[in-house]
């Protein structure tokens, strides 16, 4: 049986919008589980309610409802929503954030020293030798240069400034991660390179993350299970190999259409989308994806389509998961079809 780190119960999110009676749907009704030691990604086009779910489960964000249920060690299960202070600042070291921009993620005004010590500073009473000890142990572990931490970050590129960012989510040494786009923002050489440290420092410090991308090439390299969001919920939740071979819901379909493939003579069908994403603020009636889906039917207008299991561990929330047969991405890298087809 896996050993569940975090559970997400029925979380949702909403603002206000230009009338009360029609808030933004930022996220809706989003459950899940993320077991200690793997990668969950969240995937999605911008405007999907990806980034918004990672910081409602930070608490970066307030949640309109939900529950965000994190086992602590001990096996002590807590609200993470919900936790008194106390509770709150005893567990609040265990679950960090990696932001995706990493110019305005750092403080121009603090030393990168200062910049990774912070979190040990409001979580921990340290000696300045202790602090020193942590901020260099890490540093050299994310492949900073300890003579460097009494620079600023102007003097750092692009990928040593995310490489300051990974360090200052690490030093506290947490149990689950929230990467939120945390290479986006790099070239592709750098992405490669982050993304490497990444598993990496997974291997090595028996981290959990969950890792927020609008690209499922990095989303293939790095993920275990993934869950595809759309319009504030998820449509499909699976394993990364069998929803890369054969998704079961249209829009991961098309998403998977997008990924760029290896050979520059390569040739393959597109499957654009018909119109626009929907407005949050007035979501269309029956299944969110209904009105840009070719399979669509009446009952897709009328009816809402539970997120449910159609075989072991894959989720979809379409009618007719089980009776289409969608394409996957040729990437050379899927060898084992043969494994996860059902």
């Amino acid at each position: 049986m896996a050993d569940i780190l975090l559970q997400v119960d029925q979380l949702s999110k909403q603002y206000p919008g230009a009338r009360k009676s029609s808030p933004i749907h930022a996220v809706s009704d989003v459950s899940f589980q993320v077991n200690r030691g793997e990668v969950f990604s969240l995937v999605g086009e911008s405007g999907c309610g990806k980034t918004t779910l990672g910081r409602c489960i930070a608490r970066g964000l307030s949640a309109s409802s939900g529950r965000v249920l994190y086992t602590a060690e001990g096996g002590e299960t807590i609200d993470f929503l919900s936790a008194d202070n106390t509770a709150f600042r005893r567990i609040r070291k265990d679950i960090q954030l990696i932001f995706q921009d990493p110019y305005s993620s750092l403080n121009p005004r603090m030393t990168v020293f200062d910049i990774i010590s912070e979190p040990l500073r409001a979580n921990f009473k340290l000696t300045r030798r202790e602090l020193e000890e942590r901020v260099t142990d890490v540093a050299e572990k994310t492949g900073l240069n300890p003579a460097y931490l009494r620079r600023y970050p102007h003097a750092f590129s692009g990928g040593q400034r995310q490489r300051i960012g990974i360090a200052r989510a690490l030093v506290t040494e947490p149990k689950l991660v929230i990467c939120d786009e945390a290479v986006s923002a790099l070239d592709v050489s750098i992405q490669a390179q982050i993304i490497n440290l990444l598993k990496d420092l997974q291997q090595q410090l028996g981290m959990t993350y969950i890792f927020i991308s609008h690209d499922l090439s990095v989303v293939e390299h790095i993920s275990d299970r993934v869950a595809v969001m759309y319009l504030g919920r998820i449509v499909e939740l699976a394993p990364k190999e069998a929803l890369f071979v054969r998704p079961l819901h249209p829009y991961t379909e098309s998403l998977l259409s997008a990924v760029p493939i290896p050979d520059p003579d390569g040739r393959r069908e597109r499957i654009l989308l018909e119109g626009e994403v929907p407005n949050p603020a007035h979501p269309p009636s029956g299944c969110p994806f209904h009105p840009r889906c070719r399979f669509r039917t009446e009952r897709c207008a009328a009816e809402v389509p539970a997120l449910r299991e159609i075989s072991k561990g894959r989720l979809a929330a379409c009618h007719y998961a089980a009776e289409l047969d969608l394409k996957g991405a040729p990437l050379e890298a899927l060898e084992r079809k043969e494994e996860v087809l059902l």
